[in-house]
């Protein structure tokens, strides 16, 4: 234990000081396959579906928005070659990833993969066989990805007893930034070791929480892990808190459908807090066949400008109180941007209640301030020292705040 500890400060000294590669100057946005084609996980992944979606981004308006990442997750690799090198399946990827990435990047995109930092991947991806991961095979896969023209890679964390992520992660690190490709890393480690508090010199992202599943439970739970957590994010390395599920995973019977596990209010719920926490926005669900949910939640551009905003600062909750209910049912989140200040007032609770955000919790103490609704798209007028409206169960009101002239 003594021998890994040392060797794992070793390499944090190692790359504390590395040049920053220049990405995540705002959090990513973007699509991954997990949910997109049946329920989560299922979606195992081909060239056909892959350049459908990027297709469909390049023409939709989403790039326009800031959408520019494409991600496979666990579905796309099969086996290693006798040399070691990481090969992906033959039948759904009968072109390669390097034609792939140049077929992406055509379209003015960026092309994402997975790996694993232990032995295997996480799934088989509907194989007889599981997946190798990248243990032992760092630099190997580094330079692959680099040679493919990859931009964005998630290693998550299965497979991997004995190891320790303070130094697994920053080998990968390491192994990337020597290839001299700019490429995104995320770690997927699911917030276990605390990697807010070792992740920002060592990766772009990091999951601060465990997975996040369409259903209003586990959305709950995730913006739950994040309190406190907005210091430790900035530019170039961001808490992220897993995929959106706006609209809902595919069905089960019907692959090409969305079968929502949360309502609309819920949807628009999730993409508040992930947008105020400065999260990657990446959406894992089929955004080739948009239901009108979908089109009002991700093309908000009002909304989106919150989490891309200039000052480049994260939101965290700011006040929480029973209402009646049980602790911490009525929340007000918030953060400083550039033209203001941007407010989520969050009903956890089971009933609607009325929501106050009182403008001394973040220093405009006796301040006039108009206040726009980013999701009606509507001003509400001027307030002074403070803002309350009725928010629906499980909804939120998004607000913008700027100070009055007079």
């Amino acid at each position: 234990m003594f021998l890994r500890v040392i060797l794992g400060f070793t390499l944090f000294l190692a790359v504390v000081y590395c040049a920053d590669n220049g990405l995540g100057i705002t959090p990513p946005m973007g699509w991954n396959t997990w949910c997109t084609l049946g329920a989560c996980g299922r979606d195992y992944c081909d060239e056909t579906e892959v350049k459908s979606i990027a297709d469909t981004i390049a023409t939709n308006g989403m790039k326009e928005l800031g959408y520019t990442y494409v991600n496979l997750d666990d579905c796309w690799a099969d086996t290693r070659d006798s040399q070691g090198n990481i090969q992906p399946d033959p039948q759904r990827f009968p072109s390669g990833m390097k034609a792939l990435a140049d077929y992406i990047h055509t379209k003015g995109l960026k092309f994402g993969l997975y790996t694993c930092a232990g032995t295997y991947t996480c799934s088989s991806g509907g194989r007889d066989h599981r997946i190798p991961g990248s243990y032992g095979h760092y630099d190997q896969d580094a330079k692959t990805y680099a040679s493919w023209g990859i931009d964005y890679v998630k290693m998550d964390w299965c497979n991997t007893q004995g190891l320790e992520p303070q130094v697994q992660y920053p080998q990968m690190w390491k192994a990337i930034n020597a290839t001299g490709r700019p490429i995104f890393f995320e770690m997927c480690e699911w917030g276990i070791n605390d990697p807010w508090k070792w992740g920002p010199p060592v990766s772009n992202a990091w999951r601060a929480t465990g997975d996040h599943h369409d259903n209003w439970v586990s959305t709950a739970s995730v913006i739950e892990q994040m309190v406190g957590l907005s210091s430790y994010a900035g530019e170039g390395h961001w808490n992220y808190m897993d995929f959106l599920m706006t609209g809902g995973q595919g069905c089960t019977k019907n692959e090409t459908q969305h079968c929502p596990g949360q309502t609309d209010t819920e949807y628009r719920t999730e993409f508040s807090l992930w947008t105020i926490c400065n999260s990657g926005l990446i959406v894992s669900t089929d955004i080739r066949n948009l239901t009108p949910i979908m089109k009002d939640i991700l093309f908000n551009s009002e909304v989106i400008a919150v989490n891309q905003d200039s000052l480049k600062k994260a939101g965290d909750r700011i006040s929480s109180v029973e209402c009646g209910e049980r602790a911490n049912t009525c929340q007000v989140w918030g953060k400083e941007v550039s033209d203001g200040y941007a407010a989520v007032l969050y009903n956890a609770g089971e009933n609607s209640h009325p929501i106050t955000a009182n403008f001394s919790l973040w220093g405009w103490n006796g301040v006039t301030a108009s206040v726009r609704d980013l999701w009606a798209k509507k001003d509400l007028g001027s307030f002074t020292g403070s803002f309350t409206t009725t928010v629906e169960s499980h909804g939120v009101v998004f607000i913008k705040l700027k100070k009055s002239s007079n």
